[in-house]
């Protein structure tokens, strides 16, 4: 029986690369095909991970903890160090559906989206009461808002609320007072929630620091790489409900007119 060390390595690749390494000091005939089986997964799986070509979800890092017999303690530094802080994990590239301005604009209310996730949830429903009930809209508006998903070939005719397409993407360069009214909404929501939610289902965090403006665009671009990361993170075949994470990156240097 393998045991891992009481001080794993910071992430999944290097900690695999360690592994492996002291299973060939032990044994100089031991291959990638014995590693890859005795951690539950394909050789070509394990080969793809330890190039970066592929990256770790947290189902294959539960695996991999299970199969190395990981503490709870390390599994969860484990999944931290490697699904959000990218420690030596290439960015995600992620296929995204780049909404034009007129269809953004058409679904530009929060709860569309809100619908859309709740289709990851298993044995969601494309019925107006029953997102209704989840989301606290009308049914009125879980109708309506139904039906422009569908016209726009966003999510399948049927009972069960599926996603036909990429996620979305909404980032603009540009001004758009439709983008600016759906960020406003988030943040009236943020607002009206801190009374409403319960403290572990929420964390509301802000710093104030001074910045160089020059790199601002590169992180808006580590902002949204992020989110995707703490998506991936928190998005598993046990989700349950609905959450939203909103950042916000702002000069608070008065505005020359």
């Amino acid at each position: 029986m393998e045991t891992q060390t009481s001080e794993p390595a910071n992430d999944a690749i290097t900690l695999l690369r360690e592994e492996l390494a002291r299973r060939k000091e032990r044994n100089s005939s031991y291959s990638l095909r014995a590693f890859a089986h005795s951690l539950g997964i394909s050789p070509a799986q394990l080969s793809q991970l330890l190039s970066g070509k592929r990256n770790f979800t947290s189902e294959v890092l539960g695996q991999i903890a299970k199969s190395l017999h990981m503490s709870p303690e390390d599994e969860r530094s484990l999944l931290t160090q490697t699904l959000l802080h990218k420690v030596q994990t290439p960015p995600i590239e992620r296929a995204k559906r780049q909404l034009q301005e007129d269809e953004f604009r058409v679904i530009s209310e929060w709860y569309h989206f809100a619908i859309l996730s709740l289709g990851k949830i298993r044995g969601a429903k494309a019925d107006p009461y029953w997102i209704s009930d989840r989301l606290g809209i009308s049914v009125s508006e879980a109708r309506t808002a139904l039906e422009r998903l569908r016209r726009l070939d966003i999510i399948e005719d049927g009972k069960l609320l599926k996603q036909k397409i990429a996620p979305l993407n909404v980032v603009s360069d540009v001004p758009s007072r439709a983008i600016q009214a759906y960020h406003q909404s988030i943040l009236q929501m943020a607002l009206e929630k801190i009374p409403q939610v319960p403290l572990e289902k929420r964390d509301y965090s802000a710093m104030t620091f001074a910045a160089d403006p020059a790199k601002i665009p590169q992180a808006r671009k580590m902002v949204e790489e992020f989110q995707d990361r703490l998506a991936d993170f928190l998005q598993t075949p046990n989700s349950k409900e609905v959450f939203v994470i909103a950042c916000q990156l702002f000069s608070l240097e008065r505005i020359q007119s």
